[in-house]
């Protein structure tokens, strides 16, 4: 961070990846910088000037692309990068023609899991023990903020896997005023209400993807799951559901608020995108509601490009 970068008001913290893209029709693949701290990023900037948000990410020995002149493009002048001395986690992202996708680890040592069929039940725990690691290993710390960017009016974490989240948390939530979690599938598509309350103690507000509490949805419904989510401690439960309506559970109300429709060019990175607008609408001083239907439409945009670089030149959209 140069000398006479001011201290940031949201600080976004999560993945920068290598992403792998084969196209759903039959065509080359494409090696393209990815991750959630950089879509939330992505997000946040549509509304908040770059030059007040914080950028918290890990790379591999190898990482390819130039991420600090990527960042320094979008305007970010608060940035904390750090180098672990192993390789970075590539994933294979393969598309449908219906437009979802799943991902396969790509480095050498995990490749197995993309035939995890045949694999004994043996050695598919290890082949999940060793992507958990990689995970970790790309996640970034509450250690690695900078000390002089806080205290902070706002915090996003992105999704982090075992207990990352709770660690950063603790550290972290008597230091920002208000701070936000996407949670990752790892932990919370089989945990109880209570189970996630307590594994994100001090979270304000629970950003989650309808299929990332797919147990909790499927048990009590969407809306009672909100609602007992919000129960359970935090202040705002917003629930992203695609082109479905994203529920928001706040001061005991449920509210639907509808997606906007978009042509889908590359569906990556919306939900990232939405919790980043969001943070930053919230960090403005906006009301969880306007928050959210900013959010929406800047998820909207995000989905209308192909990729992450494009995301990051993006305007605001109009409301």
């Amino acid at each position: 961070m140069p000398p006479s970068a001011p201290s940031p008001d949201l600080i976004i913290l999560g993945q920068v990846t290598i992403d792998d893209v084969v196209p759903a029709s039959p065509g080359a693949w494409t090696r393209q910088i990815g991750g959630s701290a950089l879509y939330a990023l992505a997000g946040a900037r549509l509304w908040l000037d770059p030059a007040r948000i914080g950028f918290v990410a890990r790379t591999g020995a190898d990482y390819p692309f130039d991420i600090e002149k990527l960042l320094h493009a979008a305007g970010v002048q608060c940035v904390a990068l750090s180098v672990f001395p192993a390789p970075h986690l590539v994933e294979w992202l393969i598309y449908e023609p219906d437009g979802t996708r799943r991902s396969l680890p790509r480095n050498a040592e995990l490749l197995q899991l993309g035939a995890e069929g045949a694999l004994s039940s043996q050695d598919s725990s290890t082949a999940q023990a060793l992507l958990q690691q990689k995970l970790l290993e790309i996640a970034p710390s509450a250690a690695e903020i900078p000390a002089q960017w806080l205290p902070a009016q706002a915090l996003h974490l992105c999704p982090q896997v075992a207990q990352r989240h709770p660690q950063s948390l603790r550290v972290l939530r008597d230091q920002v005023r208000w701070i936000s979690v996407d949670p990752s599938p790892y932990y919370a598509r089989t945990a109880t209400v209570n189970e996630l309350a307590q594994h994100l103690q001090g979270a304000s507000a629970l950003l989650a993807s309808a299929q990332d509490v797919l147990a909790l949805l499927r048990q009590h419904g969407a809306r009672a799951a909100a609602a007992a989510l919000e129960r359970a401690g935090f202040t705002e439960v917003l629930i992203k559901r695609g082109a479905e309506p994203l529920l928001l559970a706040h001061a005991g109300i449920i509210r639907e608020i509808a997606a906007v429709p978009v042509d889908v060019i590359d569906p990556t990175g919306a939900g990232d995108a939405f919790c980043g607008a969001y943070a930053a609408c919230r960090s403005l001083g906006h009301p969880p509601d306007e928050a959210a239907r900013r959010a929406v439409a800047s998820a909207a945009q995000v989905v209308g490009c192909r990729g992450v670089e494009a995301a990051l030149r993006l305007q605001p959209p109009t409301l």
